[in-house]
């Protein structure tokens, strides 16, 4: 399969690149919509059986150059946020996949291209991606409920969360007051319960709360650290892949 990769995160595309190397051919590059509008008004334009494309541009959101595409060519949607879904149906969208990119979400996306081009209508492919997104994100949680002693629940909103970690097995919630309880569930659990807006995993062993965050600082190999109020003394470090990502997220 040939495909076009629109990403303006170098570390992005080559991340991409790997996941994808060997099983098809990548046709082109672009990192802003200017670059997706000439790749496709060159005199001998390549065909593109996909476009792998991020929603936030440098110059723009890449919905932009998107109208100008062939109709026929399917899109997977790559990006850090979900808040551009409902937007992505009107484009021939066959997936909408949130960063960091899963391999395997990736795959199972891939592995939609050839039949839905041949046997289902952009419609139905739509309404099918609707669906979809509908199941995964119309309902967030909104508090935790912990055990307390042997009698006693308490009650957490999720506003009153700074972060989540999990640490020699055991997950624990922090508050914005600087109380842990141990919470009993996995972090992926919590991660996939939690609105992708307020929350992110930013790395293996932390979810964030935005709101929580006190400041950003630069760490060793272009990493970053994340510094909580509630949480000084704890080192949260995000990956020179991810660092990006979550500059994005913080600045929306």
């Amino acid at each position: 399969m040939r495909i076009l990769i629109v990403e303006d995160e170098q570390s992005s595309a080559d991340r991409l690149k790997r996941m994808i190397a060997g099983e098809h051919e990548i046709v082109g590059l672009c990192a802003s919509n200017a670059e997706v509008k000439a790749f496709f008004t060159q005199a001998r334009c390549p065909e593109v059986d996909l476009i792998l494309s991020d929603i936030q541009l440098g110059d723009g959101l890449s919905f932009e150059s998107l109208r100008q595409v062939p109709a026929a060519i399917p899109v997977i949607f790559t990006t850090a946020y979900d808040r551009y879904a409902v937007e992505a149906f009107h484009f021939n969208s066959l997936d909408y996949l949130l960063k960091p990119i899963d391999p395997d979400e990736l795959h199972a996306a891939l592995a939609k291209v050839k039949p839905i081009a041949s046997s289902v209508s952009t419609t139905d492919a739509i309404a099918q991606l609707l669906e979809s997104v509908k199941s995964q994100n119309i309902r967030y949680r909104e508090r935790f409920l912990i055990p307390h002693r042997a009698d006693e629940f308490l009650i957490i909103p999720v506003g009153n969360v700074s972060h989540i970690t999990i640490c020699d097995g055991v997950v624990r919630l922090c508050t914005l007051e600087g109380k842990h309880y141990t919470l009993n569930m996995t972090l992926e659990e919590a991660e996939n319960q939690l609105d992708p807006q307020r929350f992110m995993r930013v790395n293996r062993q932390y979810i964030v709360s935005a709101a929580a965050v006190q400041k950003l600082s630069t760490y060793f190999l272009g990493k970053m650290r994340i510094h909580m109020a509630a949480a000084p003394d704890e080192e949260i470090i995000v990956s020179k892949d991810k660092v990006a990502t979550v500059k994005r997220w913080l600045d929306s």
